[in-house]
This record gives C-alpha cells, sequence and structure tokens, in this order.
C-alpha cells in the first residue's frame, strides 16, 4: 500500500486545489431511458449518498436501501444469475475482489482517465485506489474509508500517569492499568466474523505471521500465530462484559457511555463520541493510530454491475456525484472521505479531531489479505478464536483445527492444491 504521511495529506490538500481544472464543472444534462437501479445498505452515510446519487439532471434513479445482510443476499443471487435487476451497487474491497473475479463488475478504468480531470481524481489518494482494484483493474469508485483507530480517555491517562502507547505491549499494559470494578480496560468486539476477525488482523500481523504464510496455507497456528491469538485472549479478560458478541454499535456505545477506558474502535463511529446527544465524555477522547500500526483497513464506494445495460457514462457519473468534495464535507459526520483536500483541511481537523488519527491510519494500516474466499475462511478460524475466548478450547487445538479446516476448505474450492 502507497505510504501516506500527514504533511503529506496537508502538502497535497493545497496543491490539488490549486491544480483543479479551470473548466466550468457544471452538470451536463443526461437522459437515461430507464430508471437507474441502485442497491445500498441501510446506514447513514449510504442514506446521504442515496439522495446525492439522485442530482444529476435529466437522469432518473431509483435507490434501495436495506439492512446489510438481506442486500447482500438479494445482490448474489442477482449477479450470480447475470441478472440486470441492478446497476449500481454498494462494495467495499472484499466485495470487490470476489465480484470482480467472479466477472460480475465492469472495470473503470477508462472511465477514470475520462473523468478524473473533470472531477479531480488526482485528489483521492493511491493507498485508497489500491483496495478498489483486483489484479492492477479498478472496480470500485472509493468515496469513504473506514479502519480501527485507538480511542482513549484522556483524563484517565492522566489521572493514572500513562503514556500513549507505542508498542502493543503498552497498549495492554495501559489497558492493565486502566481496569477497575466500575469501568473495562479495553473495548473489544469480537462477534464472529468480520468483527473478531479485525481484531485478530491487528494481532496476527504485530505478534503473528499473519493470517497465510507464503503458499496461501493458514498461518494462525504456527507458533507466533499462537502467541498472537493468546494476546487476544488476554485483552479479552480487560474488555467489557459481552465482548464475544459485540459489533461495532455495542463497542462504541461501551466508550461513549464511559464503560470502557479505551480501546481499538471504528473510525465510522468517531462522530459519536462528540455528539453531546448520545455521549457522557464528549471532549474527553483521544484519537491516534493504533500502535504499530497493522490493523484493518477498509475502502469502501461503488462499482457498476457487469450486467447492466445503462450508459457507462452516466452510470459512472451519478456515482462521481457521491465523490465530489462538497458531498464528501457534507457527510464528514457520517463518513471518513477519500478525498486529501477534505481530509488535510485545516478547519476541519479543528472541529473533527479524530481525522488526524485518520491519516495516519490510513498510511498504517493493511487491508484484509487479497483472496477471494477470505470471507468465509475468516468465520472457519474465528468460530475457534471464540472458543479460545470462552476458555472452551486451548489455543493451539482450536487453532491447528483452524488451519486444518480452512485449509481444507481451500482445497475444497481448488484454491489450494494438494
Amino acid at each position: 500500500m502507497t505510504g501516506i504521511n500527514r504533511r503529506e495529506f496537508i502538502k497535497r490538500a493545497g496543491s490539488v486545489a490549486l491544480a483543479a481544472p479551470a473548466v466550468a464543472l457544471a452538470a451536463r444534462t443526461v437522459n437515461a431511458a430507464t430508471p437507474i437501479q441502485a442497491l445500498l445498505y441501510q446506514y447513514p452515510a449510504a442514506e446521504y449518498f442515496a439522495q446525492v446519487m439522485k442530482e444529476v439532471p435529466g437522469v432518473d434513479v431509483n435507490v434501495q436501501l436495506m439492512p446489510a445482510s438481506k442486500a447482500m443476499e438479494l445482490l448474489n443471487i442477482n449477479l450470480a444469475s447475470g441478472s440486470d435487476m441492478f446497476d449500481l451497487v454498494l462494495t467495499n474491497d472484499m466485495h470487490v475482489l470476489r465480484y470482480a473475479r467472479n466477472g460480475w463488475l465492469r472495470p473503470l478504468d477508462d472511465l477514470w482517465e475520462k473523468y478524473k480531470d473533470e472531477y479531480n481524481l488526482a485528489d483521492i489518494d493511491d493507498s485508497f485506489l489500491a483496495g478498489s482494484k483486483v489484479d492492477g483493474t479498478l472496480y470500485q469508485l472509493p468515496n469513504e474509508f473506514n479502519s480501527h483507530i485507538t480511542m482513549f480517555r484522556k483524563d484517565l491517562y492522566q489521572e493514572k500517569g500513562l503514556k500513549v502507547e507505542a508498542t502493543v505491549e503498552e497498549f495492554r499494559h495501559n489497558a492493565e492499568k486502566l481496569k477497575t470494578d466500575a469501568i473495562a480496560g479495553t473495548v473489544l468486539m469480537c462477534q464472529m466474523g468480520d468483527q473478531c476477525a479485525t481484531h485478530a488482523t491487528y494481532y496476527l500481523n504485530n505478534i503473528g505471521d499473519g493470517w497465510f504464510h507464503n503458499d496461501w496455507r493458514l498461518a494462525v497456528n504456527s507458533d507466533r500465530g499462537i502467541s498472537a491469538i493468546d494476546f487476544l485472549r488476554d485483552m479479552g479478560g480487560l474488555a467489557q462484559r459481552g465482548y464475544t458478541t459485540a459489533g461495532g454499535a455495542e463497542g462504541s456505545l461501551a466508550l461513549h457511555q464511559g464503560f470502557a477506558a479505551m480501546g481499538h474502535m471504528w473510525l465510522s463511529r468517531a462522530s459519536t463520541m462528540e455528539d453531546p446527544k448520545k455521549s457522557r465524555v464528549v471532549g474527553k477522547i483521544g484519537y491516534v493510530a493504533p500502535a504499530q500500526g497493522g490493523q484493518r483497513l477498509s475502502v469502501s464506494g461503488y462499482a457498476i454491475s457487469k450486467f447492466s445495460k445503462q450508459d457507462p457514462d452516466t452510470l459512472f457519473r451519478v456515482m462521481l456525484e457521491t465523490l465530489k468534495e462538497k458531498s464528501l464535507r457534507g457527510n464528514i459526520a457520517n463518513n471518513v472521505p477519500t478525498r486529501v483536500s477534505v481530509l488535510g483541511d485545516q478547519e476541519l481537523l479543528k472541529k473533527y479531531p479524530y481525522l488526524v488519527a485518520a491519516t495516519d491510519a490510513a498510511r498504517s494500516g493493511k487491508y484484509f489479505p487479497s483472496m477471494p474466499y477470505y470471507g468465509p475462511l475468516s468465520e472457519i478460524v474465528t468460530r475457534r478464536i471464540l472458543q479460545v475466548l470462552s476458555g472452551e478450547v486451548q489455543t493451539r487445538e482450536a487453532m491447528d483445527l483452524a488451519a486444518a479446516e480452512g485449509n481444507k476448505y481451500l482445497l475444497d474450492n481448488g484454491f489450494l492444491k494438494a
């Protein structure tokens, strides 16, 4: 992943503004024969973008919003059958990998080149494009990214005489010092699947050997992998109650209600901490990228169905509405934008202090492994990790089982050779 740092973000934020094309960016009237059909997940950022998508003059866009699980099920059925029911779909780095390799998405490189000057697409950092490409081809227009960052109670750190951690070991040390009968030392979200895999990724990248060996066989049961899962288990002993079934909503609740002193939390939940209608700790939370980096980085956006019969230029310009600087600024409380000019804006940095941590997290984070079976594979592994966290099975036994089951799954699907 391309490295980026805060100074580069701020420097580029100024340069891209000066480099913006002189031609007027007035929207052109485009006519679509039938309404464009878009399928989005139901969450605040997507609900905002659903309205933005309708702002291309002369284009009728019908947006369906539904819970992620239902949307994914419906989308998988339609794309797998080659249906043209949906023209535009909400995607992330993991969806793009699978959908593109299944031949379900239209490549976007030609459209990117065609519109890059008009829409100032040089303002999108290469690190975000990396999560939108498969084998070097662009399939997703990235307009928001997410990552775990460390959110911590500045007042409690000062009270305990703690420094912001620089290493994973210091992270655990601080959690131990902060834990009391009334407050958890850290927040964890280890719901089986994506949430647990996200936390495990941080420890596997920093303590273990990552998820895989070079031959794509699972590395979760190597000696270092065992140490990484043991470390996660130890952090669980310092976490809030119910962490093994917690997702983002439950984890952020523990932080903004003062039930946890610190921990790794999604960037997209940061604005909640500063909302006096929801938070008891407004102004008390500090934000930094996770110690040593290596936490999960994810980028989301929109893609065009390979089976759409709509004009590709029209579809691309509908998606581009969500990537305009005005649109991203208007949605800043709901998402973390991919435009350097927005992330580096000094006024926004003052108002939304977590954006500083966001730029650092973008530099230090890592995407989930680029392999098409990672989603179901992570469920196999996290099911075993949860047995460790609950004390049901010893770590080595659980991870040996996870590796055996996961590798068999890859063999059965033809990804690995016997």
